[in-house]
């Protein structure tokens, strides 16, 4: 590893153990294989999501609080969440205790503010570390990649833990590392349309539309997402996007974990590459 790991609690969230279900399984399939640690946070509850903060910001306190009080009494020093979404809530709910102590009040659970919300990106390059993914690989990826951050992990203000906000590279080297090599191209970070996907389908499909156009016209065989909502934006309809945006042909999207996993060797019982709606196809089978 990298450097000495803290005690690390994994807050699945709603998605991973649901719709995303493929992240979860293929991402505790990478951390076994890197011996890394999967503890999953005890009791856990919901963090709000996309609606609660908006709703009822001290409702969205009391959800994001209690799983960070949690992880303080189950004795973790720091809560992973792989979901870029409940990352940013329960970030932006730490950051919230560090401003105003009485916020650490919010779920009647006592809380001392100490736990640390971890991005998975994040974690993944700068604790577990470049050697030890390259050491894990047994088959190289004869691939090119549009790594796709989304807006959720790098724009979470005051935070320390994206490379760079606008132009990131962590994901890039993660990838890099399986053999594969990465696009340059002008769409990395922008948004998908997050929830508006299932509320406002024509403005999220357009969005949709324009990453998939600059990731294709880049020579990209693949995305690589690590985020849910990314995921389910740019696969479920992506057929009917394509057409729309005038792009000639599919382009798989997968979780950050599922590539590592792909070049680690894993089975598609961990990995999942046959849930999503894009078909994975060849894609699998390049080494």
């Amino acid at each position: 590893m990298a450097k000495l790991m803290s005690k690390v609690a994994v807050y699945p969230g709603c998605s991973l153990e649901g719709s995303s279900s493929a992240f979860q399984t293929s991402l505790k399939g990478v951390f076994d294989t890197l011996s890394a640690p999967w503890e999953t946070l005890q009791d856990w509850s919901c963090c709000g999501a996309s609606s609660a903060h908006a709703l009822d910001h001290k409702l969205h306190q009391a959800l994001t609080v209690r799983n960070l009080a949690l992880a303080g009494q189950q004795g973790y020093t720091d809560l992973l969440a792989p979901c870029a979404a409940c990352f940013h809530r329960l970030a932006s709910a730490q950051r919230d205790v560090e401003k105003d102590s009485e916020v650490a009040k919010a779920a009647d659970i006592p809380y001392d503010g100490q736990v640390r919300v971890r991005n998975i990106v994040d974690f993944i390059a700068n604790d577990i570390g470049m050697a030890a993914i390259a050491a894990r690989v047994k088959r190289r990826l004869n691939i090119k990649v549009a790594c796709y951050y989304g807006c959720l992990n790098t724009r979470l203000p005051r935070t320390a833990q994206s490379d760079d906000r606008e132009y990131p590279m962590a994901m890039d080297r993660i990838v890099k590392q399986l053999g594969a090599s990465t696009v340059d191209w002008s769409y990395k970070t922008e948004c998908c349309g997050a929830s508006l996907f299932a509320t406002s389908g024509g403005v999220s499909g357009k969005l949709v539309g324009k990453i998939l156009k600059d990731a294709a016209a880049c020579g990209a065989d693949c995305v690589v997402v690590a985020c849910p909502m990314c995921h389910n934006n740019l696969d479920t309809k992506q057929e009917e996007i394509r057409a729309q945006a005038g792009i000639d042909r599919p382009l798989p999207v997968l979780f950050l974990s599922q590539i590592m996993g792909l070049a680690f060797g894993l089975p598609e019982s961990v990995l999942k590459l046959n849930d999503s709606f894009t078909p994975v196809g060849a894609l699998a089978s390049h080494g």
